[in-house]
């Protein structure tokens, strides 16, 4: 299911809100042991953000879409990648 999040206007207030209610959702799909995936890129530029408001019944300003699903259930635990020990990323300078 992708679900559309959007506010009345497009002040920096409303992109506040956005990302609020963006993370209430992301936080209660996770509880209700959903997968999800916010999509941005494609509200970031008017002509997207118009293309997106044509396909819905609705005024408001598209501020994000969010994939929700379920992942898939598989017979074994995915195996752990590689790590490099953090000696090799981090340096630390007095």
């Amino acid at each position: 299911m992708i679900l559309l999040l959007s506010t009345a206007h497009n002040a920096r207030t409303d992109a506040l809100a956005a990302g609020e209610a963006l993370s209430a959702v992301l936080l209660q799909a996770t509880i209700s042991g959903l997968a999800t995936c916010p999509v941005t890129h494609l509200t970031e530029l008017d002509v997207t953000r118009d293309l997106i408001r044509s396909l819905v019944d609705s005024d408001g300003v598209p501020q994000a879409l969010i994939r929700v699903g379920v992942a898939p259930v598989t017979g074994s635990t995915p195996e752990l990648t590689p790590r490099r020990p953090l000696s090799k990323v981090l340096r630390v300078k007095s």
